[in-house]
């Protein structure tokens, strides 16, 4: 997207300012480019470029276990799309009715997963393998960060090239670009949610259209997404706010939202008859607050007498919430599809009653596991000496061991990571303590709503879910990007937030 520089002084003349008074807060938020038109195309390749450098200590982008269900999820609802298209045969699962087909096509599976994220790694992997997915991230996440270092911390084109380049290099930013996981947009998610809150008054029509999209496909990507980017419309709406722009900046992140909602629930109606954003969810409140305690206290007084399907089980279920999701034995995954369908219906009763008769315990829990979530992040999760042969019907595992990834392991690289994002936090601190940014202005705003992000995010995964080190690593690399913008910016006066 080539930039336009505004000519000295001429900072309302853009036409895709809304009116005068917009164009006047943010007379000095989009500066002139240095470096001509088509600077901007060159950041966000060399970003990109950049960002692809773990794949080659692995040579193949990193798989995760989630991947292969992605994939296999994806082409079950291609066959659907194309065959409701009539473009390829229709499934046999559709002669009962095309409504329903995909539970019927999936009904084995333990886990239902992003009906777009499955849908996107299915076209992309059969298409161009995943190094095409895998660039397309990395185009994405540049394309976002040098528009958020532009609109909302007022950078020129060395600062944001530099600061993309320490990105890729220090932070989980281009493992995360590299990760065949839909992890990377919710940090992408925050910096969208940044853009169309602060910046929408010097946002060229192009780039409001990209960052609706991204910020609402990255919502349909994970269920954890939804709560994040609900959380953070809350944070926003809270700070500063001219007159008549707060219902506008409501306006702007609600509407993706909604759409989002609208979206899932109408895929997840037409694929498996239920409007739900959740179809058939493994129980992970159940397995969480059974970890925690609750769960687990309430079933050892009730069973067999209070007659839950898990009653059968209590007695033999493994006691991590991970183990009693997925180990082969004496777990979720072990049940029959009746017993997992069932257990899934009373999921919600079962930790109501758990958590009512013993709402301290779980309160303690669940912040602890928050607080852990908060510090813990790292790329422990990643497999490294792992790649994939794809064929359109499915894809087999190559092993890579002797790759550098798999030889010399990621601790290093994760230490690294924790000592960059420590460093960023002080160096962030120091500044806001120096008046670097003042109270009002969108580098200000975006400042707040990346440390809201952090906090929620660590809420939003360690209490649902549990502490795991990819769940805060994926966004914890905002953080030295606000850092290294903040101490770059531009002195000037504060200016209000539109």
């Amino acid at each position: 997207m080539p930039e336009r520089g505004l000519p000295a002084g001429a900072g309302a003349a853009s036409t895709d300012l809304p009116h005068p008074a917009s164009a006047a807060i943010f007379a000095t938020a989009t500066p002139a480019d240095d470096a001509g038109a088509w600077s901007r195309p060159a950041i966000v390749l060399a970003g990109a470029v950049l960002l692809l450098w773990p794949t080659l200590l692995n040579e193949h982008p990193y798989l995760f276990w989630d991947t292969y269900g992605y994939f296999l999820q994806g082409k079950a609802y291609w066959r659907l799309v194309l065959g409701a298209l009539h473009v390829a045969p229709a499934p046999p699962e559709t002669a009962g009715g095309w409504v329903g087909a995909g539970a019927r096509m999936l009904a084995t599976d333990p886990a239902i997963r992003s009906v777009s994220w499955s849908l996107l790694t299915y076209a992309l992997a059969v298409t161009g393998s995943f190094w095409l997915l895998a660039c397309a991230n990395a185009l994405v996440a540049a394309a976002m960060v040098e528009l958020a270092l532009l609109r909302l911390f007022q950078l020129r084109v060395v600062q944001r090239l530099t600061i993309l380049a320490v990105l890729a290099l220090v932070t989980p930013l281009s493992w995360f670009a590299s990760y065949l996981m839909p992890d990377l947009y919710a940090g992408l998610l925050v910096l969208a949610a940044a853009s169309l809150a602060f910046a929408w008054a010097v946002l060229r029509t192009v780039e409001r259209i990209g960052v609706l999209v991204l910020y609402g496909a990255s919502i349909t990507f994970h269920g954890s997404h939804l709560l994040l980017a609900l959380g953070l419309a809350g944070v926003a709406l809270a700070l500063p706010a001219a007159a008549g722009e707060r219902w506008a900046r409501a306006c702007r992140l609600a509407a993706p939202i909604l759409a989002a909602i609208v979206a899932m629930l109408a895929a997840s109606w037409f694929l498996f008859g239920q409007a739900t954003l959740t179809p058939q969810a493994p129980p992970f409140l159940l397995a969480r607050s059974w970890e925690d305690g609750p769960v687990r206290a309430y079933l050892a007084r009730t069973c067999p007498d209070a007659g839950w399907s898990i009653c059968a089980h209590v007695d033999r279920l493994a006691p991590t919430a991970q183990e009693f999701l997925w180990q082969p034995e004496n777990s979720y995954w072990s049940m029959s599809l009746e017993e997992r369908a069932a257990v899934r219906a009373e999921e919600m009763a079962v930790v109501g009653r758990a958590v009512a008769a013993d709402p301290l315990a779980q309160l303690v829990a669940s912040l602890a596991n928050a607080a852990r979530q908060l510090v813990r992040f790292g790329l422990d999760d990643f497999v490294p000496g792992r790649g994939a042969a794809v064929t359109p019907e499915d894809y087999t595992f190559v092993y890579l061991p002797t790759v550098p990834a798999a030889v010399w392991g990621l601790a290093g690289f994760s230490a690294a990571i924790r000592l960059v994002a420590t460093a960023a936090l002080v160096a962030l601190a120091l500044q806001l303590g120096r008046g670097r940014i003042r109270t009002g202005c969108p580098a200000w705003a975006s400042t707040v709503l990346v440390l809201a992000a952090l906090l929620l995010n660590a809420a939003i995964c360690g209490v649902l879910s549990g502490p795991n080190d990819r769940y805060q690593a994926r966004i914890v690399w905002l953080l030295p990007l606000v850092a290294a913008a903040v101490t770059a910016r531009p002195r000037g006066p504060a200016a209000p937030a539109p």
